[in-house]
């Protein structure tokens, strides 16, 4: 089968720590180009993965989506630029795959939907943790009935905070932690729930950094059966990534700890130079220490990419599309909603 052509947007911590690399394991995709504002950065990541065309400068944006050659165009860039990207690669033609979270806020989402509906283009909302292995598994499990019917669902995100100053701007990026990880939180829960939510009621704070953003959330969503997911999220929490599932059932439970039981355990007091990569947002390379291997797959952003490259290729929607993006901004505006009034707030999707 013929090789998508990829044009990628962006060259920060996405694109260059799982995306790019994820790509190099894909026999089917072809990165053809990258583009980003700076051009000394954009060259230089380029380089790097061997990608041919680099667009760059103020219209990088328009450059890479009018390219006749792209298939597919990789929205890895910061969420305020999520909209514009998405708007005119679908006006161009082109499949999309947009990092989380789709939109700012709820009516962003919605005219990303419309674009890609529209224009009648594969919209890919990358959603990573949804294709981990082990909460693939649980799903398969849940569906099979091993623990009987799911009602609760306990996930967590939690790090000292982001790497980028745009995030702690909630102009530009939406929101706080909340819109940055309880993205991901919520959507899991969705997820393996896999029912309809109708009601939020959420809890956030600025507790530790100088922001104004919230660095700490709690988001309880309701379902249309009744179920509950519970989100904890934080921007404050030390000692690295740290991604945690509980799943209670009727007739049992399933226990998931991504970053923590990664079946490497290291001590050491060796000079840091020689320790290397430990894990995303490690603080710290002396002492206990719980390593991951293969990060990019572990978090789910290899299988994440084929199955969206496959889809491109079939010319099918997959399993999370703009719409299910949507879905996420309508379950954190409701959160949004009410961390401000104090009540329970009706999820509208």
């Amino acid at each position: 089968m013929k090789k998508v052509n990829i044009g990628v947007l962006g060259y920060g911590f996405v694109q260059s720590t799982f995306h790019l690399p994820c790509y190099r394991e894909i026999p089917e995709s072809n990165v053809l180009a990258l583009g980003g504002r700076r051009s000394e950065v954009a060259k230089e990541t380029a380089q790097k993965f061997n990608i041919r065309k680099v667009y760059s400068g103020e219209d990088f944006i328009e450059k890479l989506c009018s390219d006749p050659e792209i298939d597919i165009v990789d929205i890895g860039l910061p969420n305020f630029l999520h909209l514009k990207a998405s708007e005119m690669a679908a006006e161009n033609a082109k499949h999309i795959i947009c990092e989380k979270p789709l939109g700012r806020s709820v009516t962003e989402a919605k005219a990303m939907l419309d674009a890609v509906e529209k224009h009648r283009v594969v919209s890919c909302y990358a959603e990573n943790q949804v294709f981990i292995p082990q909460i693939i598994r649980a799903k398969e499990m849940i569906e099979g009935g091993a623990i009987g019917r799911a009602f609760w669902i306990r996930s967590r995100e939690a790090h000292f905070g982001p790497h980028s100053a745009w995030f702690w701007d909630p102009d530009l990026a939406g929101g706080g932690v909340l819109m940055d990880m309880g993205c991901h939180s919520v959507e899991v829960a969705r997820y393996l729930i896999g029912k309809k939510p109708v009601e939020a009621n959420a809890w956030g704070a600025t507790l530790v950094h100088e922001t104004e953003a919230e660095d700490n959330s709690l988001a309880l969503v309701r379902y249309e059966g009744k179920e509950l997911s519970q989100s904890e999220n934080s921007w404050a929490a030390h000692g690295g990534l740290d991604i945690r599932l509980e799943i209670y059932g009727s007739d049992g439970g399933i226990f998931i700890d991504v970053t923590r039981e990664t079946g490497i355990k290291v001590f050491t007091v060796a000079p840091e130079d020689k320790v290397g990569y430990v894990v995303e947002k490690a603080e710290a390379k002396k002492g206990w220490m719980y390593p991951i291997w293969r990060e990019h797959e572990l978090y789910g952003y290899l299988s994440e990419l084929q199955h969206f490259i496959s889809c491109v290729q079939n010319g099918v929607q997959p399993r999370e599309t703009f719409r299910d993006g949507f879905a996420v901004n309508c379950m954190l505006d409701a959160c949004y909603r009410s961390m401000k009034t104090g009540r329970w707030e009706t999820i509208s999707l």
